[in-house]
């Protein structure tokens, strides 16, 4: 199995971004600094010749996970953003 580039990790991640872009403004840390540093941590835990069952279960709740969190923030954002128009 081809192991996955840090760099190609977090250029896809920074393009899904751009569907629904962060707010950079309000973080002390970088969009690219931010994406490298989770980028490797991810690839830290999941860039493996073979995946055990506990790791597809990690990662995919994972995503579900923070694809749920981030559809709530997306609509409170939302909603806070009605309230002040």
């Amino acid at each position: 199995m081809d192991k996955i580039d840090l760099d190609t990790l977090v250029a896809i991640a920074a393009d899904v971004e751009q569907q629904d872009p962060i707010d950079w403004a309000k973080l002390n840390l970088g969009r690219q600094e931010a994406f490298r540093l989770v980028g490797t941590s991810i690839l830290e835990m999941f860039d493996k010749d073979e995946y055990t069952f506990d790791d597809k279960l990690i990662l995919l709740s994972t995503v579900t996970k923070l694809t749920v969190e981030n559809m709530m923030l997306h609509i409170k954002l939302l909603s806070l953003k009605e309230g002040l128009e």
